[in-house]
């Protein structure tokens, strides 16, 4: 896990903290929600200052994302020799994390509807890296030729990532194997076969 926010100048920053504002952001998040989670209550939950919290991320929504994404490593993208492989280890980064990951994430996606701002940084920092596997994948394979040229990979590669955000935010649970299993083999790789 990575904790990421702007440099900044003036004295070394203190890991601890920043770790402990993140900490703060998600206990917050599940407590809360979006909007009852306020920069002035994470820095009390902190032990810092609210001028702590700014500095090292300029808004509530950067500060938000951040937590959220502390949670998550960027997945890495899969080179098996095997499309159906391929898949299943880009899908199977949607089974891991726990329940109070998951819980995190329901509140931020129950808000990104209503906060512009909010959605385009989630989907920057958040959901568009966690996809990007399956875009890489699929193109890989079509320039192979595994996959046919009239197949729309802009639709199918956002399949297994919508639905395990659809069960984050309504069951706040990541997908099981089973589902993702199900998914590769019953409605990817048919899709993806020429007609």
């Amino acid at each position: 896990m990575r904790t990421e926010a702007a440099p900044t100048t003036g004295r070394p920053r203190d890991p601890a903290l920043d770790a402990a504002i993140l900490a703060a952001t998600r206990d917050l998040l599940v407590e809360h929600g979006f909007a009852g989670t306020t920069v002035e209550a994470v820095a009390r939950a902190a032990g810092s200052g609210k001028a702590a919290v700014y500095r090292r991320w300029p808004s509530k929504t950067a500060l938000v994302v951040a937590a959220v994404r502390d949670l998550y490593d960027p997945p890495p993208t899969p080179d098996t020799g095997s499309l159906r492989d391929d898949l299943l280890e880009c899908a199977r980064q949607y089974t891991r994390g726990d329940a109070t990951a998951a819980r995190v994430l329901a509140s931020l996606l129950s808000e990104i509807g209503r906060d512009p701002e909010l959605r385009q940084a989630a989907y920057e920092s958040i959901g568009g890296p966690a996809a990007a596997p399956f875009h890489t994948v699929l193109e890989r394979w079509r320039a192979a030729g595994a996959i046919g040229d009239q197949v729309p990979l802009d639709l199918l590669e956002g399949l297994v990532p919508a639905y395990a955000f659809r069960s984050v935010t309504l069951r706040g649970a990541t997908l099981d194997e089973a589902t993702v299993t199900y998914l590769v083999d019953h409605v990817l790789l048919p899709a993806l076969q020429p007609r």
